[in-house]
């Protein structure tokens, strides 16, 4: 049998982003949360089938004579593209103004009237287009967000039998005037509280250290048999101490109440 190479460690099943998310329209981090948001109505509808961000750089190769190829500290970048895009399961007059990208309303007669504008004005842009999502490592949300946002302007809905109408829709960034050297879209990536190890030995009346990063605030230290391993915290580093021969788990747990366990084998001297 050939040998098994592979990325897979002990922190990756901490790093995977997960499918479920929710599509919100002028959300501030730091501010807004995920229920918080919701309440606001800044949620723009359910969607189906998944989203996809896009953050793409022109980059262009400042060619030299008598060079061969492209030299590393010779190239720029001349744009940022962003795009998210998402289908809406909602057909709703949020979703249909989205994709229509230029569009009026009026209301009459029990009916938003809803008709395309064939220029844009600045309220057609909306401060930004956010993705909230969940990472597997934390209750932290992973946030992409497009800045300056507009649908590209295209409302196709398919309606057929045994299936719900969907509104497709591609929400791409935008520069400002103010903006001009900003990319025009953020990702907000929690931090993933992760050890340098999950498995320790140990000798009776020693210690081994461990280094945790990404965690919340403080950390706190818990044993499953404290005869057989004892743990303190300081700063990130857990410092756990042989007690008697045996097996224990320990348990570190941060602010945030995100969790790591480190499973630990005491040997006698």
């Amino acid at each position: 049998m050939h040998k098994l190479r592979s990325g897979l460690n002990a922190n990756t099943k901490k790093k995977l982003m997960l499918g479920e998310g929710a599509i919100f329209k002028n959300f501030h981090v730091g501010e807004d949360n995920y229920e918080s948001a919701r309440a606001a109505g800044k949620l723009l509808g359910a969607c189906q089938g998944g989203s996809t961000f896009e953050a793409n750089a022109t980059v262009r190769n400042i060619e030299v004579d008598g060079i061969p190829g492209t030299v590393a500290d010779l190239e720029e970048i001349d744009r940022w593209d962003a795009s998210l895009q998402t289908t809406f399961l909602e057909v709703s007059v949020d979703t249909i103004k989205a994709a229509l990208a230029a569009a009026e309303t009026e209301h009459s007669d029990g009916y938003t009237h809803i008709t395309g504008r064939s220029d844009f004005i600045s309220s057609d842009y909306v401060e930004n287009i956010t993705y909230v999502g969940s990472m597997s490592g934390t209750d932290a949300p992973i946030i992409l967000q497009i800045k300056n946002a507009i649908g590209n302007g295209q409302l196709s809905i398919n309606i057929q039998n045994g299936d719900e109408a969907k509104v497709p829709v591609t929400f791409n960034g935008r520069y400002t005037i103010e903006t001009l050297s900003t990319p025009p879209f953020d990702i907000w990536y929690p931090d993933i509280m992760e050890a340098d190890t999950y498995k320790a030995t140990v000798a009776e009346d020693d210690t081994v250290s461990i280094t945790v990063t990404g965690y919340k605030t403080s950390l706190t230290a818990t044993s499953s048999n404290a005869e057989i391993a004892s743990a303190t915290t300081s700063n990130g580093t857990i410092t756990i101490t042989g007690e008697g021969a045996g097996d224990a788990v320990i348990t570190v747990t941060d602010a945030d109440n995100n969790k790591i366990e480190i499973a630990v084998h005491v040997t006698t001297t």
